[in-house]
């Protein structure tokens, strides 16, 4: 997952708990509120009617002018009114067993003088309480899907301009360590070059130093071209891989046995590929083929007098792999580990003339064409470099 995609999942993810728990909470508390306030209106409008009703001879008694005085009182509210027996005697049909589950009832006693002499019961139905609940419910998490692809939206603004600033210091970096690598690089060849020219002129020569000294002086010219254009091509790769085709990556080893072959017969090293038929990955062609080529250098500088070059391609899960092994010494721990670095040359067991830049190389081409390089030592002996790309 890229961190671009990471940065937005966790945005959203923080929106999306926010929202959620801010509904939750506030369904919570206007369930309650509602109830509370539901209760007190019903205990209000039973204390109204114990008051009102009256008690005669230690009995309560209810004339017709007191039933249609609370009736016009709890016009929209049933009540019941019981004597100290419980035994109801005026007001509604109470609910039924069926009907208690969704009703609310308050039940207050009737007294004077610190005497009780009944009890009244006012009950209503708490069903829109339930139907309020959903209502604000559905209503939040219309609110929370709004919330939610607000966030994403403006996470991909910021995500866009704090990555823009991302790759800015990134590509700053990769300046500073160009400047760095090259200058370190560049700084013996030229100090050959300093010095054949210095004695060169600090005496008068014979032809044949004066030849020695000028092929030495070409040796390092040549050294500094291909230090300079190697440093130029990895400073180059992410711009030049930006225009992507789709590839038939045994047609790209083919041409590459082809091109490599002369050279791997000058140490008897036998180039073999394994065509498996068309395999299409997406890549820009010039920079895979120079990433191929390095690869190839590589494996042949490195393996055995006489031996074996193997190519082949396989599709993986959605990838297309493309391996060049050798059947030379192979790599060591160190080299796992650095080999891929620019100007490593830590490696005794694959160390010969060489900028250090191969594998280097290879690796910021794959990469500036979203792949991957990998490098190992392969079971039956020697190195084995993989190149894993988007399949098309």
């Amino acid at each position: 997952m890229s961190l671009r995609t990471r940065f937005i999942v966790t945005v959203v993810a923080i929106v999306a708990v926010t929202a959620t728990l801010f509904a939750s909470l506030s369904i919570v508390v206007l369930d309650r509120t509602l109830r509370s306030n539901f209760i007190d209106r019903l205990h209000s409008g039973a204390q109204t009617i114990a008051s009102t009703v009256d008690v005669h001879h230690g009995r309560i008694s209810l004339d017709p002018s007191d039933l249609r005085t609370l009736n016009s009182l709890q016009a929209d509210t049933p009540f019941g009114v019981y004597d100290a027996g419980g035994r109801q005697i005026a007001g509604d049909t109470p609910p039924t067993a069926a009907q208690s589950a969704l009703t609310q009832r308050v039940t207050v006693p009737v007294t004077r003088d610190n005497h009780t002499f009944g009890t009244v019961a006012v009950w209503q139905s708490n069903e829109w309480i339930g139907d309020f609940d959903r209502t604000a419910a559905m209503v939040s998490v219309g609110i929370g899907l709004f919330l939610v692809v607000l966030g994403a939206i403006a996470s991909l603004r910021v995500a866009r301009r704090v990555l823009m600033l991302e790759r800015l210091e990134a590509a700053f970096s990769r300046e500073r360590r160009f400047v760095a690598d090259a200058s370190h690089e560049l700084r013996a060849p030229l100090a050959v070059l300093r010095a054949e020219t210095e004695l060169a002129l600090r005496r008068e020569r014979t032809g044949n130093e004066y030849r020695a000294a000028l092929a030495s002086i070409a040796r390092e010219g040549a050294r500094l071209e291909e230090l300079v254009n190697e440093l130029l091509a990895t400073a180059r790769a992410e711009v030049d891989a930006r225009e992507q085709e789709t590839l038939d990556a045994n047609e790209l080893l083919t041409n590459l046995g082809d091109r490599v072959r002369a050279t791997a017969a000058t140490r008897g090293i036998e180039i073999r590929v394994e065509n498996s038929g068309v395999m299409l990955a997406q890549a820009n062609r010039a920079t895979l083929e120079r990433a191929l080529l390095a690869i190839a250098h590589n494996a042949i500088r490195y393996g055995r007098d006489d031996g074996t070059v193997r190519m082949r391609s396989l599709r993986d899960d959605g990838l297309v792999r493309i391996e060049i092994a050798d059947d030379g010494p192979g790599f060591t721990s160190d080299a796992l580990a650095h080999a891929t670095e620019r100007f490593w040359r830590g490696d005794t067991a694959r160390q010969r003339d060489g900028t250090g830049l191969g594998l280097a190389i290879a690796r910021a081409f794959v990469e500036a064409n979203r792949g991957t390089l990998q490098i190992a030592n392969s079971t039956v002996g020697g190195a084995v470099v993989t190149i894993e790309l988007a399949s098309s």
